[in-house]
Parts: structure tokens; sequence; C-alpha cells
């Protein structure tokens, strides 16, 4: 069945990184028209894409100007995000990877209709507007399909129905680049502000058992959580594994990583994935369960130039119940140099959000305890020890998803080939920060 929103709003942003060289032939014109007259009415009859489309893994986006703004009591600018199933029926070679797809346009969807209006009511407002939503898998999805029930290995995508009208539609309100910006790496102040973004989201949840059930039902999981990635990728970790090894043997000597823990590194990622994804993976009635973003990197929130200026987070396709340290974990294993990382024990090696400099001498910790003591600020209570344990599991769920995923094809050359991209993790990107965090999984799987 179709499924549209009322006229609830959104907020989403005309930054966005593009990625370089993703070629997709796209029916996406033929769409904007019908889905802004949706939107505002059949009186809005132009628009103009102001700049480059945004062409992403999962999604194509643009931001468009609409005339006569005043007269048509419709905004100047907004942002159109859509997921059509014909620019991904030939990109996505088995139906568990195109499903895959489809769903996080159902889950960012269901998001923003059914439980942002809930988390509104609790004080959270540190997410975009949405004018319009929609979404058409009849046929392909059913509405009751649970995002994590694996996919029907029979199912021929030949066999399908015409995919020329199905997907999703989201019409947003433009940020401007006057007020708002993205970066990678980030000051410690402006990590700090992400982190109390992901606490206040984290906080607007925490424990609610009511609002949990029905995040669970209708939403997803995280990006990396096992029961959304294919299974191959897990059958595939020691093979993946140990291509890695070989690709860096150099690189992994030179750091002192051939120990026989080291080069079994897959094998024992796989040994505990069911188990560590379980206790990441909370009920909504368990203690520190909450509603998570799932896929938050620094280049997934919008920063206030101006530091008083609200932080708002985007991309929400893979907003699920789950904990709170799923978020952190991944903000912070995803884009600093370890060259300049402090030693310390506690192993807090910021990877996303932070400028080097910053992150000696504790400042990892620093960071870490800025969220819990937001989540205290806000009533939450999360004990020192528990919150360690969870944010060591989702280091380790984090990496099981990097190796199976993301190293099975890297080299050296390849991550020379990304090293200034920066919506790419750096430890995909930078061959001192892909050997820091084997010593950081390394340490982590020992101590759980």
């Amino acid at each position: 069945m179709s499924q549209q929103s009322p006229r609830t709003t959104e907020r989403q942003h005309s930054l966005c990184a593009v990625q370089a060289g993703y070629d997709r032939s796209t029916r996406a014109d033929a769409f904007v028209l019908p889905t802004l007259q949706e939107a505002f009415g059949k009186e809005l009859d132009r628009y103009e894409i102001i700049g480059d489309k945004i062409i992403q893994p999962n999604a194509v986006g643009m931001r468009l100007r609409l005339p006569d703004a005043e007269r048509g009591g419709w905004p100047e600018d907004v942002f159109l995000k859509q997921v059509l199933a014909t620019d991904y029926v030939g990109a996505r070679k088995d139906w568990s990877d195109l499903r895959r797809t489809l769903l996080y346009a159902r889950t960012e969807l269901r998001f923003y209709r059914d439980i942002l209006p809930m988390m509104n009511k609790k004080g959270f407002h540190a997410t975009p507007k949405a004018y319009y939503a929609q979404y058409d898998f009849d046929g392909w999805i059913e509405e009751n399909e649970h995002a994590t029930r694996p996919a029907d290995e029979g199912v021929e995508k030949d066999n399908l129905p015409d995919a020329s009208e199905k997907g999703g539609w989201l019409v947003l309100e433009c940020i401007s680049a006057d007020t708002h910006m993205q970066d990678s790496p980030l000051s410690m102040d402006r990590a700090k502000q992400c982190l109390e973004a992901a606490a206040k989201l984290h906080a607007s949840a925490w424990e609610d058992g009511e609002l949990l059930r029905k995040a669970s039902d209708e939403l997803s999981r995280a990006a990396f959580n096992l029961q959304m990635r294919n299974p191959k990728e897990l059958a595939g970790i020691e093979d993946a594994w140990d291509t890695f090894c070989s690709n860096f043997k150099a690189d992994l000597e030179a750091n002192s990583l051939r120990s026989d823990r080291v080069q079994n590194l897959g094998k024992r990622l796989k040994a505990v994935a069911e188990q560590v994804s379980r206790e990441v993976t909370p009920s909504p009635d368990a203690k520190y369960a909450t509603i998570i973003h799932g896929d938050y990197k620094a280049m997934n929130v919008m920063l206030g130039i101006a530091i008083s200026t609200p932080t708002i987070m985007i991309d929400m396709a893979s907003a699920s119940a789950g904990l709170g340290m799923s978020d952190v974990a991944m903000h912070i294993h995803h884009a600093v140099n370890p060259e300049d990382l402090a030693m310390e024990d506690v192993a807090m090696h910021i990877h996303h959000a932070v400028n080097p400099e910053d992150l000696d001498n504790g400042g990892e910790e620093e960071l870490v305890e800025h969220y819990l003591q937001t989540l205290r600020d806000l009533g939450c209570e999360y004990p020192h020890d528990v919150a360690w344990r969870h944010y060591k599991l989702c280091v380790i769920d984090y990496s099981r998803f990097f190796v199976s995923r993301m190293w099975k094809t890297a080299t050296p050359d390849t991550m020379e080939q990304k090293k200034s991209n920066k919506n790419i993790a750096n430890i995909n990107r930078s061959v001192p920060s892909a050997m820091r965090f084997v010593k950081v999984v390394d340490k982590y799987l020992g101590e759980i």
C-alpha cells in the first residue's frame, strides 16, 4: 500500500558531500513536479534545480527553488530526497541488497511521519522538518514486512511488478549554508556539540517502552547492525580478513600486528558476532534502550556556524531502537589520524569527528564523558561501567561490519585514492588509522 504522511514538517540540508564518480542513470526529474504538487498544491507549476544533484549510494537529492513563494504560501527553497527503484534494479545484483536500499527509504519516511512527532512532544527538536513524505513499494515489500526479516532468497527481480512507479519521496526544508556547515574532522567543541545532540536524541526516548515498541515495529536497525547486513558478509569475514592481512602485510608488520590473535581477528569477530549483536540490540523494554540515529558520522550533522545555532541531524534512514553507544562508537571511530591520538589505556581513539591535536592528554575520554554527563543532565541513568561495556561492544560490532564489508577489497592504493573524501571513514582512507583500529579491536575483543 502507498503510504503518505500528513503535511508534517522536517528540515534537511542543501549541504552534502557528492560522491565523486558515482554514475547512475535516473528518472528523478519525472517525479519532481508531481511530488511538489502533492506537497504544496497544483498551483505550483514549475521549479528550478539549484546546483548539482546529490548522488549518494541509497538516494538522490536536489535543492529546488520554487517561484512565487509569498503568493503561493510555500517556501522559496526545498530539498527533495528520493529513492527510485529503477535506479537500483541493475546496480544491486541480488535481492537482499536491493531490498535493503528500499527499506532505508521506508525507515526514514516512517521515522518522520510516526516516530518524530512523539519525540518532539518530549522536547527533541534536533532534526529537520518534512513537508511531504510518501512511499510506494507495493508488490515489492509488504507493508507489515519487518526490515530485519531476512530477504527471501527465492525472489527474482525480473518477476517483481513494474519498478517505474516504485519509490520513496521526501520534500524537506533547506538549511542554508549561511547558517550551518558540515565538516570532518571537527574541533573538540564541535564534536561535543554533535555528542550533545546525540544525547538529546537518546534522552527523548530513553527507556520509553511505548515509543520504543512503535519504533521497533516500524523502523529498521543501524546501518551496520548484523540483522541489516547481507548474510554473505559474515560468512566471508575470515576470507575478507585474510585478504586484508595479505594486502597490508608490510603495514601490519611495521605496527607489530602479526600475532596469532591479530592473524585470527576475522575468526574471532565471526565467533562473537551473534552474541555482540544481541547485546547491542536491546528489546524495547530493556534498560538503557533508546532510539538511535544509526549512521552518526560527522557528515550527517549540520552544525551551526554560530555556536549558539541549534545542531541538526540529517539522513535518518537508519534510525532505530538500540543502544545510544552505537551512535557514539560510530561517531568516534570514523575519521582521525592515529598518530595524533593519545595512547592511554582507556583507548578512546577518535576516528571520526575531532581534530587530532585536541585528543592528547585524555581528550578522547573527555568526549565520551561529555556525552554521558549530558545524558545525566537530561535525567538518564547510565552507570559508568555499563556504559563503557556497551561502548566496547558497539566498537566491536562496528568493526565486524567494517572488516566484512569495507576492508574486503581495501588496499593501500584504494585508501590513498580516498584520502580526501570526508564522507568516508578515516579507517578506510588512512593506513595508519586502519592499523590503529586493528589494535583497538584486538584489545576490546580480549576485554569483553
